[in-house]
């Protein structure tokens, strides 16, 4: 029996890192699409988002809240998690193996895809991302335009997406992305905007990433 669990929680390992990507010539994989309401309360039993629908991307979520389900679901398949918290205080294990959230740097490079484009994956907004001339004023399920050249879901639009970012001053942290509610200027690759890391919005979630070869 033993032996049996073991073997399943390896397979639902492996059909998990299925939904990652490795990044060409860099050390960390992202997953296609931003974390969603599913897999969220999945982790944390709970599902604090305003536009429900379990394939809709989880929102109004702090930057504390999507450090600690990163923490939860390194746990849950069995990875040593990334962060240590004290109070407002995280700090970032770069040694170990969990999942984590991107940095600016690699989210834009990511983002970017080696191309040119402004948004991720093409000039033309509303054929990869919701926002505020598309949207209907509501999030939308994650995969349902097209992904950039990376096979990457959302990286303009949708929901912001938090980031990892310690050279800031303050309880803050950026966003990246864009999302539903904004306009087409602002969901550009190279756009990111600062928020209070306890913050939260219905207009705010994330993606997450793993550091390859540990």
């Amino acid at each position: 029996m033993r032996k049996q669990n073991l073997l399943l929680k390896k397979k639902a390992k492996n059909d998990f890192l299925a939904n990652f990507v490795k990044i060409p010539d860099k050390n960390y994989s992202v997953m296609k699409t931003e974390v969603t309401q599913k897999l969220y309360e999945s982790i944390m039993g709970k599902n604090p988002s305003v536009f429900k629908g379990e394939n809709n991307p989880v929102e109004n979520v702090s930057w504390y809240d999507a450090i600690e389900f990163c923490n939860a679901l390194s746990e849950y398949l069995g990875y040593e998690p990334v962060y240590t918290r004290d109070g407002s205080s995280v700090t970032w294990n770069e040694n170990a193996n969990g999942f984590r959230l991107p940095t600016v740097d690699e989210w834009q490079y990511a983002a970017r895809g080696g191309q040119s484009y402004r948004y991720a994956g093409s000039d033309n907004l509303g054929s990869v991302g919701w926002y505020n001339g598309n949207s209907g004023k509501i999030s939308h399920p994650v995969a349902q335009k097209n992904p950039n050249i990376y096979g990457l879901y959302d990286m303009s639009g949708n929901v912001c997406e938090w980031c990892w970012c310690n050279s800031l001053g303050g309880n803050g942290h950026y966003t990246c992305g864009g999302s539903w509610d904004i306009n087409a200027n602002s969901c550009e690759v190279g756009n990111r905007r600062w928020n209070i890391a306890y913050g939260r919005g219905d207009d705010r979630g994330f993606r997450i990433v793993r550091s390859t070869g540990k």
